[in-house]
């Protein structure tokens, strides 16, 4: 990714805070799926339009929920760049691309009978097992009760200095 972002890209982080606000936990107080947001909501709607699917690209279902960004731009332009990248990159899962691997764990997340929240973020492509999409479960928000999360982590590493490949 590094040959995407600018070193002073710091707009980067809005597209996961949009996911994450998206798929994060829902309002346990709440009187439909429809009023609780985060999970519950994004579970009741892939169960009607099945958004997510084996076989179709995550920046298509990402895009079909808005999750590309708002604006036109530089950061949205390299965001999608970044995404359609994602077929190509390797994952924590031999058998699957980091694509197939993020659309699969979210496929499998939502036939569970409560799916997990999700939180994407960002890892050191550079060091942690370099250039692999990783899914896993965990609690990456310390601050909120022990809750977990299916977590998504996409390698980014920063652009190299010219001559530097």
């Amino acid at each position: 990714m590094g040959e995407l972002i600018n070193p002073h890209e710091i707009y980067l982080g809005t597209f996961f805070e949009r996911f994450n606000m998206r798929f994060g936990p829902a309002d346990p107080n709440a009187v439909s799926h429809w009023l609780s947001g985060g999970i519950t909501e994004i579970a009741a709607l892939q169960k009607e339009f099945e958004i997510f699917k084996t076989g179709r690209r995550f920046l298509e279902s990402v895009a079909l929920l808005g999750l590309g960004g708002d604006a036109v731009g530089p950061a949205k332009d390299r965001w999608i760049a970044y995404l359609e990248k994602l077929p190509k990159m390797k994952s924590d899962d031999a058998e699957q691309t980091g694509d197939a691997r993020i659309v699969n764990a979210l496929v499998a997340n939502f036939l569970k009978g409560e799916p997990l929240p999700c939180f994407m973020q960002a890892l050191d492509g550079r060091t942690v097992d370099p250039g692999h999409v990783i899914v896993s479960e965990g609690e990456p928000l310390f601050y909120l009760e022990p809750t977990k999360f299916l977590v998504i982590s996409l390698p980014m590493r920063p652009k190299s200095a010219p001559g530097r490949g």
